[in-house]
């Protein structure tokens, strides 16, 4: 499995640029509704960038690394979303099927969202739904490591790859490999972050 780590610095520019482009498009938004956990950091700057103070959240399960994990996106949809009759922004990091964007929109409708528009970081080719905003086309599909992911994604590489009494050795083997930025947190805690993971996984 192909793994692309994206800097802190290069994923802040492409939520940037993702706002700017909405801004450009010209259309206008009551309400943003973010994808989590993924799409918190996104949304945070769009909204933040249009001026949108309406946000809301979604939690969605899918994806784990290196493949799904449920037949189809679970989806929460939390006390309070309101887009009832408004023009609704939802945004996520990065479509790869398609599913889980596609099953919020749906649900968004059914409660009565006026207009719905999607926005994402990366757009993969292989997804079913084509968003209406993206920064990037992928056409091959590769796992993008996004910064906000840190601990998690490692921990899941990490442990594809070795036993129990490894896992750290390997996840900070992979954060050289992926030349990850050691000063964002330092061996001590990480290990610390990954040993939790670890603990809730028994």
């Amino acid at each position: 499995m192909e793994v692309i780590y994206l800097p802190w610095s290069r994923a802040l520019r492409m939520c940037y640029r993702l706002a700017e482009m909405i801004i450009d498009s010209g259309a206008e938004f009551d309400a943003i509704v973010t994808i989590s956990r993924g799409g918190l950091v996104p949304a945070r700057i769009v909204s933040d960038v249009l001026g949108i103070d309406e946000v809301y959240t979604v939690r969605s399960k899918f994806w784990g690394i290196g493949g799904k994990v449920a037949p189809e996106p679970i989806i929460k949809m939390y006390e309070g979303v309101d887009v009832k009759g408004k023009k609704t922004l939802v945004v996520d990091e990065v479509v790869d099927t398609g599913a889980t964007m596609t099953k919020v929109v749906r649900l968004l409708k059914d409660l009565g969202a006026y207009e719905i528009k999607t926005a994402v970081l990366h757009y993969k080719t292989t997804s079913s739904l084509v968003p209406d905003y993206y920064v990037e086309k992928v056409e091959k599909w590769v796992w993008i490591f996004y910064p906000w992911s840190l601990s998690e994604t490692l921990y899941e590489l990490a442990r594809s790859k070795r036993s129990d009494g490894h896992l750290i050795d390997e996840a900070m083997r992979l954060m050289h490999k992926l030349r990850i930025d050691t000063g964002l947190i330092d061996p001590e805690h990480l290990s610390k972050s990954l040993r939790l993971y670890l603990k809730r996984e028994k």
